[in-house]
């Protein structure tokens, strides 16, 4: 059976405010990340006003509402206010 192509996402992940721990927000994000996806490539980066970021790659298959489940799985955590979608391509 032939493997099914996997697409990559680098998602903007911001905080709810400038207190939370991103560092360790990022180890529960990779702690409970379903198998489907893997996470690639973390980045935290300033941002604006005193807040930063996460810039995060996650490969993930290339179906239907595969993006949808993996932005589920990240508002699931009450520390990320937004996630945008920086880039998505096709590997």
């Amino acid at each position: 059976m032939k493997e099914m192509a996997r697409i990559a996402m680098i998602l903007r992940i911001m905080p709810a405010d400038q207190d939370v721990d991103l560092n360790d927000l990022v180890q529960r994000i990779k702690k409970d990340l379903p198998s489907e996806f893997e996470l690639k490539d973390v980045k935290i980066k300033p941002f604006a006003f005193g807040m930063s970021v996460i810039e995060a790659m996650f490969t993930l298959p290339e179906e239907e509402r595969a993006s949808a489940r993996l932005e589920e799985y990240l508002k699931g955590f009450e520390e990320i206010q937004e996630i945008n979608v920086l880039m998505t391509t096709r590997l």
